[in-house]
């Protein structure tokens, strides 16, 4: 973004603070809308939800490629956490929910190696972009989030929308750009 500079990099979201807001939330939502194919994925096969070693795997290559600036790099590896927990928080309640109602299970899952985790670390890709862009840390009230993430989740999955549970996630997903001091 180098707004001091007045250099824009390819590919950065708009400088106004909304068009950062609005480029997180879209890529969050799209995250979270796969954690329902990583969810189904990992039911169907009996694996089980935490991953350590391939969540590590990721904090690490993420680490490697937010190493920019402390700011993006810090704010970056925090954001990614976030996304990681916020994953498990929908998967978990898609467990609980399976459990439930197993007449809700999904009847076929997509492949985790070969079909969902290709278009995540497509999403982390632009969300590292994003991050790279950053100059400074965005200021952005809590409110603002969650109602950008209600209309996306509506607009995004509307056949599959758990409005409690996805509100929940995205806001823990996005709870470390929120509690920046404005």
């Amino acid at each position: 973004m180098n707004s001091q500079t007045g250099d824009h990099q390819s590919g950065c979201a708009d400088s106004a603070e909304s068009a950062q807001l609005d480029a997180l939330v879209d890529l969050v939502v799209e995250r979270l809308s796969l954690a329902w194919d990583v969810a189904a994925a990992k039911y169907g096969s009996g694996g089980p939800i935490d991953d350590p070693i391939r969540e590590q795997q990721i904090l690490r290559s993420v680490g490697c490629a937010l190493n920019v600036s402390a700011l993006s790099h810090r704010m970056g590896m925090q954001f990614f956490r976030d996304q990681i927990e916020a994953s498990k928080v929908v998967q978990r309640g898609l467990y609980h929910r399976w459990h439930r109602h197993p007449e809700e299970i999904p009847a076929a899952n997509a492949d985790l190696a070969a079909d969902v985790r290709p278009k995540l670390d497509r999403i982390t890709a632009q969300i590292i972009k994003q991050f790279r862009c950053m100059d400074e840390a965005p200021c952005f009230k809590p409110g603002d989030i969650a109602d950008l993430i209600d209309r996306r989740f509506a607009a995004a999955m509307p056949e599959r929308q758990l409005p409690g549970l996805h509100r929940h996630a995205a806001a823990f997903a996005m709870r470390s750009l929120s509690a920046t001091e404005c």
